[in-house]
């Protein structure tokens, strides 16, 4: 329920911009934000969890599937992980908390 109503306020946020969950053959990036004027993407997992861990990012790094979404996509901008925590930057991925990131949507 979390990651659909993110995918949806963040859809409505950004109307220029493809907001979508992209699987693969193991795993999948909850959430994708594609901005076709710059050929860009940020990459997204969204957890329940008030913790870091790095289980939670483990998509977010995997080097093959990071290159197949900028093969498709183009460049990686931002890595992120929606959560119930604190804002916090854990091994060079953002960690941000979900309802700050909720209200930024419509500031």
């Amino acid at each position: 329920m979390l990651e659909d109503i993110v995918l949806l306020e963040t859809k409505l946020a950004n109307p220029k911009k493809q907001v979508f969950v992209l699987q693969f053959p193991v795993g999948e990036f909850d959430m994708v934000m594609f901005d076709p004027e710059t050929g860009s993407c940020c990459i997204f997992e969204i957890k329940h969890s008030k913790e870091a861990a790095p289980q939670q990012y483990r998509h977010l790094t995997d080097a093959e599937k990071c290159a197949q979404t900028e093969h498709r996509y183009g460049t990686i901008t931002g890595k992120f992980v929606l959560y119930r925590g604190k804002s916090q930057v854990v091994d060079g991925i953002q960690y941000q908390n979900v309802e700050d990131y909720l209200r930024s949507l419509v500031s």
